[in-house]
């Protein structure tokens, strides 16, 4: 999924990179480069902002896992979301300092 127009009232960073909600680190770190070569600051002020705020949501592993499991707007029950988590890191491996930051916060 593409975000096209030069300017989006999307909350979602997904949405405004223009990614879908399973994209790994590397996934957001391409489109955001992609889209902050193609929205400058110079250009599209506003919509730089918005690609760079967004970006900053989900460039962190942290920030990510804590928006996946706690800030789910669906009515699936906890049980759903944790296999989901659970089917998506499978492949990956979590800093130990990662998770005990979630366990802090």
């Amino acid at each position: 999924m593409v975000v096209g127009g030069p300017k989006t009232t999307m909350s979602d960073p997904y949405a405004i990179l223009g990614l879908d909600s399973n994209a790994d680190g590397p996934a957001i770190r391409q489109r955001y480069l992609a889209l902050v070569r193609q929205f400058t600051p110079d250009q599209a002020p506003e919509r730089f902002a918005e690609i760079h705020s967004a970006y900053e949501q989900l460039s962190c592993v942290a920030t990510r896992l804590t928006r996946q499991l706690f800030e789910t707007k669906t009515n699936d029950s906890l049980d759903v979301v944790l296999a989901d988590a659970r089917s998506r890191l499978r492949e990956q491996r979590i800093p130990t300092g990662v998770l005990l930051s979630l366990i802090k916060t």
